[in-house]
């Protein structure tokens, strides 16, 4: 084939390309239709801050859970992502990322775990399991020297969810509590993944979200009052319905295999 005839070929491959890939795509993957190609559940849910002021150096844990309204799909993922929670304090205007959440409910699961790799977290509960669930969480150093002052407020926390099975609908919220010493290395924290008692590695009462290894260091401030109120007082729930699901498309792959 002559150069010039490769011109209309390759420039249709690069329109497909482009016209399938959405300003959020997935960095890296060319099969990834981003979320401006299908309708997104894209929500916010406000809270507000106690009056307790968090001096540095502290952590504030943030943490969503939830529940599965649509316990028929199961087995099923909801995913978490485009996750980010703002305020303003000190004349400050914060902005923090949230990592990726991916929490999976399954009906022959036996245990409840929450693990972190990469960027992104990864639960799995079984799908009888009480409560409130985790979906994702990220600990944020308080500011140093003046660190933040009680009763912020609004603080938003805005995700987008999707769901591997079409027409699941969700609940969640959120919360957040203080510590005095705490970790960014996540897989140290022990993330209890469940409300419910019944299931290892934590047979406890402790809420999902629940940082194990370090609730002796939990005290009052954001939504939380310290004591055994290791993520904090929820805020309002809020229902989520007809999660979309995300979709990949072939056509570069047979594109890349045809023209290369």
């Amino acid at each position: 084939m002559s150069p010039r005839l490769l011109i209309l070929p390759l420039a249709l491959a690069c329109g497909l390309v482009g016209s399938t890939r959405g300003a959020n795509a997935q960095e890296g993957d060319p099969f990834f239709i981003g979320t401006s190609t299908i309708t997104t559940s894209s929500v916010e849910t406000d809270c507000n801050f106690n009056g307790t002021a968090i001096p540095c150096p502290r952590y504030i844990w943030f943490q969503a859970v939830g529940k599965l309204s649509t316990p028929g799909l199961a087995p099923i993922t909801i995913y978490m992502q485009n996750q980010s929670i703002t305020f303003t304090a000190n004349s400050v205007n914060y902005n923090i990322p949230v990592p990726d959440g991916a929490t999976t409910f399954d009906g022959s699961a036996a245990t409840a775990t929450t693990t972190f790799a990469g960027s992104s977290w990864s639960t799995l509960v079984p799908l009888s399991a009480s409560g409130n669930q985790f979906y994702a969480g990220v600990a944020f150093p308080v500011p140093c020297p003046n660190g933040l002052p009680g009763g912020i407020h609004p603080v938003a926390w805005t995700a987008s969810f999707f769901a591997s099975k079409p027409g699941a609908t969700v609940n969640w919220t959120w919360s957040a509590a203080v510590y005095t010493s705490f970790s960014t290395s996540y897989n140290t924290l022990g993330v209890k993944a469940t409300d419910s008692n019944q299931y290892l590695p934590y047979m406890n009462s402790d809420h999902a979200g629940t940082p194990e290894n370090f609730k002796s260091f939990v005290v009052g401030g954001a939504t939380g009052g310290g004591g055994s109120n290791y993520t904090g007082s929820l805020c309002s729930t809020h229902s989520v319905p007809d999660l979309p699901v995300p979709t990949r498309n072939s056509t570069w792959g047979n594109l890349k295999l045809h023209y290369r």
